[in-house]
Protein backbone atom coordinates (compact mmCIF):
# COMPACT_ATOMS: atom_id res chain seq x y z
CA UNK A 1 0.00 0.00 0.00
CA UNK A 2 3.39 2.07 -0.35
CA UNK A 3 2.17 5.82 -2.09
CA UNK A 4 -1.44 4.95 -1.30
CA UNK A 5 -3.61 7.62 -2.61
CA UNK A 6 -6.39 9.26 -1.08
CA UNK A 7 -8.10 10.88 -3.96
CA UNK A 8 -11.71 10.27 -3.21
CA UNK A 9 -11.50 10.88 0.65
CA UNK A 10 -9.45 13.84 0.40
CA UNK A 11 -11.86 15.67 -2.32
CA UNK A 12 -15.15 14.91 -0.62
CA UNK A 13 -13.39 16.42 2.43
CA UNK A 14 -12.31 19.56 0.51
CA UNK A 15 -15.88 19.79 -0.46
CA UNK A 16 -17.72 19.67 2.78
CA UNK A 17 -15.31 21.98 4.28
CA UNK A 18 -17.23 24.05 1.61
CA UNK A 19 -20.36 23.81 1.54
CA UNK A 20 -23.59 22.03 2.63
CA UNK A 21 -23.10 18.16 1.85
CA UNK A 22 -27.11 18.62 0.77
CA UNK A 23 -25.54 20.79 -2.17
CA UNK A 24 -23.37 17.83 -3.54
CA UNK A 25 -26.23 16.08 -6.05
CA UNK A 26 -26.70 12.55 -3.59
CA UNK A 27 -25.76 10.31 -6.54
CA UNK A 28 -22.55 11.93 -6.25
CA UNK A 29 -22.65 10.93 -2.99
CA UNK A 30 -24.19 6.96 -2.65
CA UNK A 31 -23.97 5.78 -6.41
CA UNK A 32 -21.37 2.84 -6.98
CA UNK A 33 -18.23 4.41 -8.26
CA UNK A 34 -18.65 7.69 -6.56
CA UNK A 35 -17.63 9.18 -3.48
CA UNK A 36 -19.38 6.29 -0.84
CA UNK A 37 -18.11 3.45 -2.63
CA UNK A 38 -14.75 4.93 -3.70
CA UNK A 39 -13.88 6.41 -0.24
CA UNK A 40 -15.02 2.92 1.21
CA UNK A 41 -12.53 1.34 -1.39
CA UNK A 42 -9.16 3.96 -0.79
CA UNK A 43 -9.84 3.88 3.01
CA UNK A 44 -10.60 -0.14 3.42
CA UNK A 45 -11.98 0.41 6.79
CA UNK A 46 -14.69 -2.63 8.04
CA UNK A 47 -18.10 -2.25 8.93
CA UNK A 48 -17.09 -3.48 12.40
CA UNK A 49 -14.75 -0.27 12.74
CA UNK A 50 -17.13 2.27 11.28
CA UNK A 51 -20.32 0.21 13.22
CA UNK A 52 -19.71 2.70 16.75
CA UNK A 53 -19.60 6.31 14.45
CA UNK A 54 -22.28 4.98 12.14
CA UNK A 55 -24.45 4.16 15.08
CA UNK A 56 -24.10 7.28 17.05
CA UNK A 57 -24.37 9.19 14.21
CA UNK A 58 -28.10 7.61 13.16
CA UNK A 59 -29.30 8.70 16.60
CA UNK A 60 -28.23 11.96 15.91
CA UNK A 61 -29.07 12.66 12.59
CA UNK A 62 -32.64 10.19 13.20
CA UNK A 63 -35.48 12.64 13.10
CA UNK A 64 -33.38 15.35 10.72
CA UNK A 65 -33.50 17.90 13.86
CA UNK A 66 -30.25 18.55 16.02
CA UNK A 67 -31.11 20.00 19.14
CA UNK A 68 -28.49 20.99 22.31
CA UNK A 69 -28.15 17.55 23.80
CA UNK A 70 -27.65 16.03 20.14
CA UNK A 71 -24.89 18.76 19.56
CA UNK A 72 -23.32 17.39 22.93
CA UNK A 73 -23.30 13.86 21.59
CA UNK A 74 -22.22 15.45 17.79
CA UNK A 75 -18.58 17.18 19.82
CA UNK A 76 -18.18 13.45 21.75
CA UNK A 77 -17.67 11.91 18.32
CA UNK A 78 -14.13 14.00 17.94
CA UNK A 79 -12.38 12.25 20.75
CA UNK A 80 -13.89 9.11 20.10
CA UNK A 81 -12.26 9.29 16.90
CA UNK A 82 -9.29 10.80 17.71
CA UNK A 83 -9.22 7.74 20.08
CA UNK A 84 -9.49 5.37 17.45
CA UNK A 85 -6.79 7.08 15.54
CA UNK A 86 -4.82 6.93 17.92
CA UNK A 87 -4.85 3.29 18.21
CA UNK A 88 -3.39 2.66 14.83
CA UNK A 89 0.01 2.62 13.79
CA UNK A 90 2.16 2.19 10.75
CA UNK A 91 0.18 2.06 7.31
CA UNK A 92 -3.26 1.59 9.08
CA UNK A 93 -2.51 4.94 11.20
CA UNK A 94 -2.58 7.10 8.06
CA UNK A 95 -6.00 5.35 6.82
CA UNK A 96 -7.32 6.77 9.66
CA UNK A 97 -5.85 10.07 9.58
CA UNK A 98 -7.54 10.63 6.23
CA UNK A 99 -10.48 9.15 7.90
CA UNK A 100 -10.65 11.17 10.40
CA UNK A 101 -10.29 14.45 8.68
CA UNK A 102 -13.08 13.44 6.55
CA UNK A 103 -14.54 12.34 9.40
CA UNK A 104 -14.16 15.96 11.18
CA UNK A 105 -14.93 17.77 8.44
CA UNK A 106 -18.04 15.68 7.80
CA UNK A 107 -19.37 16.49 11.39
CA UNK A 108 -18.78 20.35 11.37
CA UNK A 109 -20.97 20.26 7.79
CA UNK A 110 -23.37 18.44 10.04
CA UNK A 111 -23.02 21.53 12.73
CA UNK A 112 -22.63 24.10 10.65
CA UNK A 113 -26.01 23.21 7.75
CA UNK A 114 -28.47 21.69 10.44
CA UNK A 115 -31.36 21.81 8.15
CA UNK A 116 -33.49 18.64 7.76
CA UNK A 117 -32.44 17.93 4.30
CA UNK A 118 -28.25 18.30 4.80
CA UNK A 119 -29.29 16.14 7.75
CA UNK A 120 -31.17 13.71 5.64
CA UNK A 121 -28.29 13.73 3.20
CA UNK A 122 -25.59 13.20 5.70
CA UNK A 123 -27.39 10.06 6.72
CA UNK A 124 -28.00 8.18 3.23
CA UNK A 125 -24.22 9.15 2.89
CA UNK A 126 -23.15 7.55 6.25
CA UNK A 127 -25.15 4.28 5.32
CA UNK A 128 -23.75 3.96 1.84
CA UNK A 129 -20.40 4.45 3.39
CA UNK A 130 -20.93 1.45 5.44
CA UNK A 131 -23.05 -0.34 3.21
CA UNK A 132 -19.52 -0.06 0.53
CA UNK A 133 -17.28 -0.60 3.80
CA UNK A 134 -15.46 -4.49 3.53
CA UNK A 135 -16.87 -7.01 5.02
CA UNK A 136 -15.09 -8.13 8.39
Amino acid sequence: MRGQQYIWTEKLTKELNSKPISKIPLSELVKNDKYAHKIAEELKISRVQLRKVYMELKQILKDGKLDEEKKVNLYMLYPMLEYQKERRSGEEKKIWEKFVDLMYAFLDNIENYPDKKNLEIAEKFLTALVAYARKD
